[in-house]
């Protein structure tokens, strides 16, 4: 969405110039936020599009190579594939990628089959349109070259078909150009090659997973039976290879991707699971012919149990981090205009998404930090951007996910911050922190008895009609007692109309200690009339009926907010 953002298709594609991908998926993801807005739903829906239009794809092609009763199969088990459904709820080019690949390899098979000028265009359409959605689409085209090599007959006719895969490769020529210098750069970026897995035993079953599912040996059973050809005679079985020219080519759409995939990813890493959607089609149908090739009482029986296995069990999927719980966590208490700072790798890209959202704006113009993009940008120089970022400001919350490998942790107190608030959420058994830093300024807004020091007031008026008051507290000797924080608006008149009593959000007053710094915030729910009104703090235990007092009074007034 962010590489989206447009607002037109030129300004998109010169932005996936930088990136790593083709321009297709993001300029029309551009054109559905545009008409439908950028929600969360909506947004995915495109993908939930893409998807269906790959199981209509599947049943057409299968319908067309093996009968209509084999294309509703292959169609249904597509449509339980539960990496195809994780994926179809995802705001990623990936559906997009499967769908192009079934057109084109839908009617590449047609146009060998008899060629036609509608099955021509309609390949040549969908093949490019395939390579400018994702560069593995090339990995279809191969098949079909290598295809056509082995069976199509008259050797009359291959001159004709690979003269179209070149016109397929010319329409994509002027972004090859690009594919090379992103291919270059790609590298050179942590943030995109190290998002991928390392091949490893549990990447392996992963993958595996995610394509044949937990009960693969029945999947991979079928695909293998789906190559054959079982006669059901009165005397007997004859198990033969009839028909093998029109089962060749999903073989070798599976198969060649798949180890190319794993080849190219020991020079240049791109092995992640979702790339192997693209040969998610062929595996449908190859259980959908490996099923038809079972006598009917084994079909039925098998195939209730497939179904139900599939509806009741799921083979593919990511636990999302709680992005929005940490938006959530941030903007409840921060101050107008306040910086937020994210040392979350890739996923700074969700987060940037739903605190744009909360707040109703554009997240390009709130004040965002990606810890990662400066580390990028600016290298060496990274932690005194980073100081010259932060002069001017008292305050900042900070997102972060981490090892602290580069002492980013560290630098704050170094620089003079307090980490005054931590919040955390969890993502299985790994924590994500949400912190806010407060700078000593060394000045005091006043004294409480002789013990509490007041330090920093911050007052916003929220959008939903509440005020939010937010302190910051420090200590001249250890609170023998838990005392409470009393936050009050007072009306032209002096009148009270709101007030929110409670200890203080950084925890009982009595595990205070001389010089350290305590963040508190009370929000005041009441919806007042417009005008202008009156802020006070007071501080008192609750045994007591008498506040501590500051300047010579009960309360002080810290400041105004007013109501439009």
């Amino acid at each position: 969405m962010l590489l989206a953002k447009g607002p037109t298709p030129a300004e998109v594609t010169l932005t996936m110039i930088e990136d790593q991908h083709p321009p297709l998926y993001f300029i029309l993801i551009r054109a559905w936020m545009d008409a439908v807005g950028n929600s969360e739903i909506m947004t995915r829906l495109l993908s939930t599009f893409w998807s269906l239009l790959t199981i209509a794809a599947v049943y057409r092609l299968t319908a067309d190579q093996f009968g209509s009763g084999t294309g509703v199969l292959a169609a249904l088990i597509l449509a339980l594939t539960d990496n195809d459904i994780m994926l179809a709820r995802e705001v990623r080019h990936y559906t997009q990628l499967a769908a192009f690949a079934a057109l084109s390899s839908l009617y590449f098979l047609r146009y060998a089959r008899r060629p036609a000028r509608g099955s021509g265009i309609a390949w040549f359409a969908t093949s490019v349109a395939l390579l400018y959605t994702h560069y593995l689409g090339a990995f279809v085209l191969l098949v079909q070259g290598v295809y056509a090599l082995l069976c199509l007959r008259p050797f009359r006719r291959l001159p004709d078909v690979f003269f179209r895969l070149a016109l397929i490769g010319s329409a994509w020529l002027p972004w090859a150009f690009v594919f090379i210098n992103q291919a270059l750069v790609r590298y050179t970026r942590p943030r995109i090659f190290q998002s991928t897995y390392a091949q490893t035993p549990d990447t392996l079953a992963m993958v595996r997973g995610d394509l044949v599912g937990s009960h693969f040996g029945i999947t991979i059973g079928l695909m293998l039976l789906g190559l054959l050809t079982i006669f059901y005679l009165k005397d007997g079985v004859r198990i033969t290879l009839h028909g093998i020219r029109r089962k060749l080519y999903l073989a070798l759409w599976v198969i060649l991707p798949t180890i190319l995939i794993f080849l190219i990813d020991r020079r240049f890493p791109i092995l992640t699971t979702q790339n192997f959607l693209v040969v998610t089609p062929p595996i449908a149908v190859m259980i959908a012919v490996g099923f038809m090739n079972l006598e009917r009482t084994a079909r039925l029986f098998l195939l209730v149990v497939f179904v139900t296995t599939s509806l009741f069990t799921v083979d593919a999927y990511r636990l999302k981090p709680p992005w929005r719980e940490v938006a959530t966590d941030v903007l409840t208490l921060r101050e107008d205009d306040e910086s937020i700072l994210m040392d979350v790798w890739v996923d700074d890209m969700a987060l940037r998404y739903h605190i744009g959202r909360a707040l109703n704006a554009d997240p390009a113009a709130l004040p965002l930090v990606s810890m990662w993009e400066w580390r990028e940008q600016y290298g060496a120089d990274y932690f005194a951007y980073l100081l010259a970022y932060l002069q001017d400001k008292p305050a900042f919350w900070l997102a972060y996910k981490g090892q602290n490998l580069d002492k980013l942790l560290d630098f704050f107190p170094q620089h003079g911050y307090s980490r005054v608030f931590t919040k955390t959420e969890y993502i299985r058994d790994d924590p994500i922190y949400v912190y806010r830093y407060e700078r000593n300024s060394g000045e005091t807004v006043a004294a409480f008895g002789e013990m509490f020091l007041l330090q920093r007031v911050g007052i916003s008026h929220l959008p939903t009609g509440e005020t939010r008051v937010n302190l910051l507290w420090g200590t001249q000797k250890p609170p023998a007692l838990d005392y409470s924080i009393s936050v009050f608006i007072l009306d032209a008149a002096g009148a009270l109309v709101d007030q929110d009593d409670a200890p203080p959000l950084s925890g009982s007053t009595s595990a205070w200690t001389p010089g350290g710094l305590y963040f508190d915030s009370h929000t005041l729910r009441k919806t007042l009339p417009a005008g202008t009104y009156a802020v006070g703090v007071k501080v008192y235990f609750y045994a007591d009926p008498a506040p501590l007092s500051v300047n010579g009074g009960e309360y002080i007034t810290v400041g105004t907010v007013t109501i439009p």
